[in-house]
């Protein structure tokens, strides 16, 4: 499998995988992160993330060996960065401590602490940075809260991993444990369905996001998860409800089961609504830059495809008609493009994987 077929197609290629390989290992330390169990600690003095075996290391910490603030708040994140806080005018940087508990985020230097809580925040924008800081950062996640009548911006700026590991805890210090209103399915391809509205809890990890309680009904009698790798589009509409209110409404088309399905997503707090609208432009922009530059052939197609459609349980080689040697070849250029989690069985896809295995579905129903 090759992206091109020149040198410098080669030296793209290796670069691509060095980045997909190094979010990959990021996210995962992410995704098995309980809802308890979260920690963006981790920074030198010069705001420098610690390698990832110890941010590995981290992350399995118990919640008793946590600092607390004053008011016995558990404090989950703790590093040190520079940042632009509550929309200063000069936009002069600043090097002080990034903190956040459930409930505030907290930018403190020696003379100055802007405190923002977590139910002022209205916007979050990872990786853009704006005109008035650029020359001080390379890697910035933006801020927006609301602070009396005004509506206030923090831009936070550092090593890139860190940056992205904090963004997620904050999306998720943000959003997790919300209510939201969810039609599943609203329609299978272009059929629309009579499916009645359910009240779900809404939860946050970064390969779906999950909805419970809202006894909506799976085919793995399980919590409904939208696999934010099998989202092919989304937008965010109004709607005038029966009380003439405007509602902000999310449409997802996502591939489900090798269909394309419509599922749709409110919630009263239009805050939230935009930060989780960034969330799912951020990790699905995440998921298909690391596939932009790989070039899967047919043939590891089909391997793909065999593994999201088939159990641990089956024979690949067999399935599709090839010998071992010849599956392990596919398995192990499929590893190397970061779409499966290891060469050997048992393996799984990747969300970059997946994406490819939905696109290709999504393709087929087109």
């Amino acid at each position: 499998m090759t992206a091109t077929g020149s040198d410098e197609g080669t030296d793209q290629r290796a670069e691509h995988g060095e980045a997909a390989q190094g979010r990959s290992e990021l996210l995962e330390a992410y995704r098995k992160q309980s809802g308890k169990d979260e920690s963006a600690s981790g920074g030198d003095a010069d705001g420098n993330a610690k390698s990832k075996s110890k941010a590995k290391s981290k992350s399995k910490s118990t919640g008793k060996n946590r600092p607390k603030t004053p008011d016995g708040e558990s404090i989950v994140v703790d590093f040190v960065a520079n940042f632009v806080a509550g929309g200063d005018a000069a936009f002069d940087p600043v090097k002080g401590r990034v903190l956040m508990s459930g409930r505030r985020l907290v930018l403190a230097t020696s003379e100055t602490k802007t405190t923002v809580p977590i139910t002022s925040i209205f916007d979050i924008a990872v990786g853009q940075v704006p005109p008035e800081v650029e020359e001080f950062f390379d890697y910035t996640v933006m801020v927006g809260y609301i602070d009396g009548d005004y509506r206030r911006t923090t831009v936070i700026g550092g090593d890139r991993e860190l940056i992205e590991k904090f963004s997620l805890l904050l999306f998720r210090a943000t959003l997790n444990g919300s209510t939201a209103l969810v039609t599943h399915p609203a329609k299978v391809g272009g059929r629309v369905m009579d499916t009645p509205t359910r009240k779900t809890g809404l939860h946050l990890d970064y390969e779906s996001v999950s909805f419970t309680g809202g006894d909506i009904k799976t085919d793995q009698d399980e919590p409904f998860s939208i696999d934010l790798a099998s989202v092919i589009f989304f937008e965010v509409m109004e709607r005038t409800t029966d009380d003439d209110e405007t509602l902000l409404v999310l449409s997802v088309q996502h591939v489900e089961n090798g269909q394309t399905v419509t599922s749709e997503i409110s919630m009263t707090s239009r805050r939230k609504m935009n930060i989780l609208g960034r969330y799912l432009r951020l990790i699905y922009h995440w998921i298909k830059s690391d596939v932009r530059d790989v070039e899967v052939e047919e043939q590891e197609l089909e391997v793909l495809v065999g593994l999201y459609s088939t159990g641990e349980d089956i024979d690949l080689a067999s399935l599709l008609d090839i010998g071992e040697a010849e599956l392990d070849a596919r398995l192990e250029s499929l590893h190397e493009d970061d779409l499966i989690t290891d060469e050997e069985p048992p393996v799984d896809l990747t969300p970059q994987g997946r994406f490819i295995v939905n696109e290709e579905f999504e393709d087929i129903n087109v």
